[in-house]
């Protein structure tokens, strides 16, 4: 079990720069994106790029990204993540502390599933990350308006491999 959270942690910290090449700038507010990358076997994720809004002077962002190939939630920060928090609507937090040096900190499978279960009816989530050098970005909160969608388009493109 943990021998598999330890490959899609990787797995996710090679797939990270790629999904952050994808969004960005470009990405609408509030909007889910699916990708697929191929770079070690089909992974298809849904991500979005949560980010500060407008007070945000520093331009903190977050990465909030879920492996369909792997069943695993991942938050990406910038800098060493130390622990990440997520909570759907009125939920309590859910945190990790399964953080790489490459700022992701990952959910083990059975918080990802319900994490997953919670974000496919919810309407937003809250995001944070506290990080090495004793910073934290967030609590970020962001709409799950279009996640639904986008999560069955990752696991169709999944199921096709």
């Amino acid at each position: 079990m943990f021998r598999s959270v330890l490959v899609a942690v990787g797995m996710l910290a090679l797939a990270s720069p790629a999904v952050a090449q994808g969004m960005g700038q470009n990405q609408p507010p509030d909007q889910w994106v699916m990708n697929c990358n191929t770079q070690r076997g089909l992974d298809c994720t849904v991500s979005n790029m949560i980010d500060g809004g407008p007070n945000n002077l520093l331009g903190t962002f977050l990465i909030v990204s879920y492996s369909a190939a792997y069943t695993t939630l991942t938050i990406v920060g910038d800098g060493v993540g130390r622990r990440a928090s997520l909570q759907v609507d009125g939920n309590p937090f859910i945190s990790t502390e399964i953080c790489g040096g490459s700022g992701e900190c990952s959910y083990v499978q059975e918080k990802s599933a319900e994490l997953l279960q919670q974000m496919r009816r919810g309407s937003q989530i809250v995001v944070q990350i506290s990080l090495q050098d004793d910073t934290m970005a967030g609590p970020f909160t962001q709409s799950l308006a279009g996640f639904e969608t986008q999560y069955r388009r990752a696991v169709q493109a999944q199921q096709r491999r």
